[in-house]
């Protein structure tokens, strides 16, 4: 499974400058916080920079902590808890899959957030925390099809929830990232060169094939090329973009 940034759950929200997220992330924890659980930031949310727009802020908060709070048996009734206490805290929500989604209100605008409830997610977090560089035309998810494939390369499946898992057993073989590394890129490889495309690249020049291939895909459907950044795109293109986005949703 691979994560899709989104947003658009909310009507009156909008997209925000990344600035405001450590505010939202506050308005966030202190309703987790009554759970002893804390939603922890993922994507580009982990690492905002100010001046840059995000739709939403991903997060992800622990699965089996907040089953045992809740004194419930699964997460699908954690997942109704959960939201219950953000409506009692007076924030509105919307619950879709295993997401609940919180609408957060800082400065003069709505935001949207999406707190994602699973397994270990201490661990997934930093599974979904980034290093793009700036002007790069790949996001999270692209990084995330490289695992991936180069997973299947060396006869293992990546979860970007779970680990490297074995591709028959389906048992964990790592979590850890720096093994995950080595296991993946080399012997000398460690955690901070699976952070973007670029970085596996030049971690493990051969892996660039994998990039091609990527590129070549004349699939319309192609997840690799609809999530690209177009690094071309003007200013005034994307406020252009926005504007017809946001007209096609009042249409």
């Amino acid at each position: 499974m691979i994560l899709n940034e989104g947003g658009n759950i909310f009507q009156g929200t909008s997209d925000f400058d990344q600035k405001l997220i450590p505010d939202m992330m506050k308005q966030v924890n202190s309703v987790m916080s009554k759970t002893g659980v804390k939603a922890l930031p993922i994507g580009s949310g982990a690492t905002p920079t100010p001046g840059k727009m995000s739709g939403d802020l991903d997060m992800i908060a622990d699965a089996g902590q907040l089953i045992d709070h809740f004194g419930v048996k699964d997460v699908k009734t954690a997942k109704v808890e959960l939201e219950k206490m953000f409506q009692q805290a007076g924030f509105e929500t919307k619950k879709t899959g295993q997401i609940v989604h919180v609408k957060t209100n800082v400065g003069d605008g709505a935001q949207q957030v999406d707190i994602m409830v699973v397994d270990n997610g201490e661990t997934a977090q930093k599974f979904h925390v980034h290093d793009i560089p700036k002007g790069s035309p790949y996001k999270g998810v692209h990084k995330q099809m490289m695992i991936a494939a180069l997973a299947k390369e060396n006869g293992m499946k990546w979860s970007p929830y779970k680990g490297l898992v074995d591709r028959e057993s389906n048992e964990l073989v790592s979590n850890n990232l720096d093994e995950i590394a080595k296991q993946l890129l080399g012997p000398n490889a460690k955690a901070a060169d699976l952070g973007s495309v670029e970085t596996i690249v030049k971690a493990k020049p051969e892996a660039q094939a994998i990039v091609d291939a990527f590129e070549a895909d004349d699939n319309p459907k192609s997840a690799w090329k609809a999530k690209k950044v177009n690094t071309q795109e003007s200013l005034g293109d994307k406020h252009l973009s926005r504007i017809k986005d946001l007209v096609g949703k009042l249409a």
